[in-house]
């Protein structure tokens, strides 16, 4: 998927995005490694935070989403977002960080929030795994 949504280019600038930035940056805090982000799989479901964090940000992106525009894309790319930003902390570099959001693309939006909320250690593990060099 990568950046190639231009047409909600637009959205990254508003309240409600940067709000889906922030909730996603509280509740990190706030469980720390305790986190129950964990995407699921084809059986299972994503864990309790994890979904929440989809239920919140669809709630306030709704109030910014044009009826012209397809809330879930839109949805989708404040997700990559918050998970692009979170592997920039870990100093993940642009091919790198590509690579890692694509890794598991059949979890669609629950590896993006997965990645968004998990704490450094999960972090750290993936980076050091199969798209580490």
């Amino acid at each position: 998927m990568g950046d190639e949504l231009p047409e909600f280019e637009g959205y990254e600038r508003t309240a409600e995005f940067q709000m889906v930035l922030a909730v996603a940056g509280a509740l990190r805090a706030e469980f720390g490694v305790t986190i129950d982000a964990h995407p699921g799989g084809e059986d299972a479901d994503a864990g309790v935070v994890n979904r929440a964090l989809r239920a919140t940000a669809r709630v306030i992106l709704a109030g910014a989403v044009s009826p012209m525009d397809d809330l879930a894309a839109v949805q989708s790319r404040a997700l990559r977002r918050a998970a692009l930003m979170r592997l920039t902390e870990f100093g993940m570099d642009g091919g790198r960080a590509e690579q890692l959001l694509d890794l598991e693309p059949s979890l669609g939006d629950r590896w993006l929030t997965y990645l968004a909320l998990a704490p450094a250690s999960v972090l750290d593990d993936l980076l050091s795994g199969p798209t580490g060099e």
